[in-house]
């Protein structure tokens, strides 16, 4: 059975360090998610990580865990789960569009109404997190 997890959290990594850091959580999540069969997309803005997270169940699981005690992440907020019928990011153990001010900007105004917002700004979340995406492969 797949399922997904989708959720926002406050970024704990100094500025000064941040594009090495997720440089290296990116790297390590590309090899391990390959390893696990998850497939996903990351979004940072400098202040907030959003991550959507699919696969076996096992899978997704465990990544939650780990990323729940992850001290990089604050105040994690999980903005929908649950079984899911097909993958979004099929070709992608861990799709990222890098660091950027307007990718920032527009993350940032998604994320806000995405955590205040019903399932249609979820959906507009994740429809924004393949459009990044689209033009590149892990």
């Amino acid at each position: 059975m797949l399922v997904r997890w989708i959720y926002i959290s406050e970024s704990r990594i100094p500025a000064a360090n941040a594009d090495k850091e997720v440089g290296d959580i990116v790297n390590f999540s590309m090899r391990r998610n390959r390893s696990i069969e998850v497939t996903g997309a990351l979004l940072f803005t400098g202040l907030h990580f959003a991550q959507y997270i699919e696969g076996p169940a096992a899978s997704v699981d465990a990544l939650k865990i780990s990323i729940l005690r992850d001290p990089r992440h604050g105040e994690i907020k999980t903005i929908a789960d649950g079984s899911l019928s097909h993958r979004h990011f099929l070709n992608w153990s861990l799709a990222y569009a890098g660091p950027s001010r307007f990718v920032a900007n527009t993350i940032e105004a998604a994320l806000d109404k995405a955590m205040h917002g019903g399932r249609n700004n979820i959906d507009r979340l994740v429809k924004l997190m393949t459009e990044f995406t689209i033009q590149g492969r892990s």
